[in-house]
């Protein structure tokens, strides 16, 4: 369909010709007829002896410039058709494989710091302490390891995303769990960044 615009413009030049031909083009257009109503209206409901074809063509130029079929210029001569809009065309860019896997890394680091592939890491429950291997360290000296505070080694541990080991009301963690994390890797890797 045509923007209204461009119908707007048709019809005032249309107006200004004032001749047979224009007055039933600007019929059609104001009026928006179709295809189907300009055959019925010159071809089909005339008798064979009473068509004027000068009239049905023109009147169909109308109605294929309201449909979008014709530019303007078919049905006035004198105008210039407006140049369509090109669409937006996707910009294409290229990446070495080193850096497609850089993006990759940083990209599952945002998607686990939001808590959205938790799923893909396996969640491990904390475990009693009679389960722990043999170099555990406490909470504080496992947040000095990472670099973290408590509220971020307490939300991983419940998340499931480190082991913590549990005796009594204190948790425990392995050091060289800790060091081969993903989420670990992932935190030391994010700060080093961005110092």
């Amino acid at each position: 369909m045509r923007k209204q615009s461009e119908i707007n413009r048709a019809i005032e030049h249309l107006k200004a010709c004032n001749d047979n031909v224009s007055r039933i083009q600007l019929e059609v257009l104001e009026t928006k007829r179709s295809e189907s109503w300009v055959f019925n209206r010159y071809v089909r409901d005339v008798p064979e002896d009473e068509r004027n074809e000068t009239l049905f063509y023109a009147a169909r130029d109308a109605a294929q410039f309201l449909a979008g079929k014709i530019g303007i210029s078919s049905i006035c001569p004198d105008l210039e058709d407006e140049p369509e809009e090109e669409e937006e065309q996707e910009e294409t860019i290229t990446l070495s494989l080193s850096e497609y896997k850089k993006l990759l890394r940083r990209l599952e680091r945002v998607e686990r710091r939001l808590g959205l592939r938790v799923g893909d890491v396996a969640p491990v429950p904390r475990k009693d302490i009679s389960e722990a291997p043999d170099d555990l360290i406490g909470q504080a000296d496992a947040c000095r390891l990472i670099g973290c505070g408590k509220t971020t080694i307490k939300r991983w541990a419940n998340k499931g995303l480190i082991t913590g080991y549990q005796k009594g009301r204190s948790v425990y963690y392995s050091r060289r769990e800790l060091i081969g994390s993903p989420v670990v890797k992932d935190y030391k890797d994010s700060k080093s960044n961005k110092e």
